[in-house]
């Protein structure tokens, strides 16, 4: 396919009628082409997405004119004199946002050097610190991963994404497209922060204990859902007992103990009775089952550990002698 031939600086061709012009005029579109809105050439370059519709002779000319327009009126720019400008608005107090500066000083100082930032920077300003307009780059959104994590705040992208949106969104910018790639740039393995799949997260699981904990209602590992003790074990890392007393609530049953031994194990059997509490093997499977493990673990079976122990079996509470 040939190439269309390149159109001369001094000339604009009109997409409509495809006659050259040294600018397309309000006249040309409104009488050729039925224009009838209120900013004709600004609809034009629209409808076309174009930048000008002047040639570059023509639009040097106005540029003149306008530098001409300013000098005389004593508000001409120089490089200086717009420095001079940008500092005393900033002394001012006023914002350097370029939404919120007048438009002929923003204008000037991307004419005179290339942006509205380097204009401001080259006035001895922070820029960020001057318009309130901070910049994103790959290494302030690690830092603020890492901020989150020191502050204990979940790193899973579902959490972030509701929790802090405006991160999560330019995360995925400045890493394309993946919060897992800008995790692993903060130091952090995207697998150990997924958002376990279920109905249960550490919000709702610490919000299912105090509600059953204001209600009085048991909280024995028995007692949760299936789902609710696995999630806390596996997910979190807890065993029910520590989960529990995590929110400040006492477990209410008897904790699991890692420092059996022979002889604590013979104590606590001794001190279990002396307390009241049945020694027979039903009710302790019942209400005291690692007393039952230990006993088959270090002496092979409940009689003999009780016999071990020096106490006697006890079947059924104590009976009031007045009882015929």
């Amino acid at each position: 396919m040939a190439r269309k031939p390149k159109q001369h600086p001094d000339y604009v061709t009109c997409k409509h009628c495809r006659r050259d012009f040294r600018a397309i005029t309000v006249w040309h579109l409104r009488r050729i082409h039925e224009y009838d809105g209120d900013h004709p050439i600004e609809d034009y370059k629209r409808l076309f997405r174009l930048q000008t519709a002047s040639c570059r002779e023509v639009r040097k000319k106005i540029s003149e004119a306008k530098e001409i327009f300013w000098a005389r009126r004593g508000q001409h720019w120089t490089p200086a004199r717009l420095i001079a400008e940008i500092r005393r608005t900033h002394r001012a107090g006023r914002s350097l946002k370029k939404e919120q500066v007048p438009v002929r000083l923003y204008e000037a100082g991307r004419r005179y050097f290339g942006s509205w930032q380097k204009a401001v920077e080259k006035a001895g300003l922070d820029f960020e610190k001057a318009t309130g307009v901070f910049h994103w780059t790959r290494d302030r959104v690690v830092q603020a991963i890492q901020r989150l994590a020191q502050r204990g705040v979940p790193l899973s992208a579902t959490y972030v994404a509701a929790h802090e949106p405006k991160l999560f969104n330019v995360a995925v910018k400045r890493f394309p497209r993946s919060w897992a790639k800008a995790l692993r740039a903060a130091g952090f393995n995207p697998d150990e922060h997924k958002m376990p799949r279920g109905r249960w997260s550490r919000e709702n699981a610490e919000e299912w204990v105090r509600k059953r904990h204001a209600k009085g209602k048991a909280l024995l590992r028995k007692d949760a859902p299936r789902d609710l003790a696995e999630y806390v074990q596996r997910r979190l890392g807890k065993g029910w007992t520590d989960f529990v007393e995590s929110l400040g609530i006492q477990y209410p049953g008897v904790k699991k103990r890692r420092d059996w031994t022979r002889k604590k194990l013979l104590e606590e059997i001794r001190r279990w009775g002396a307390e009241g509490h049945r020694l027979n093997y039903r009710a302790v499977a019942s209400e005291y089952q690692a007393l039952i493990h230990q006993a088959r673990k270090y002496l092979g079976s409940w009689d003999r550990t009780l016999a071990a122990a020096g106490v006697a079996r006890r079947s059924r509470r104590p009976v009031s002698e007045d009882v015929v």
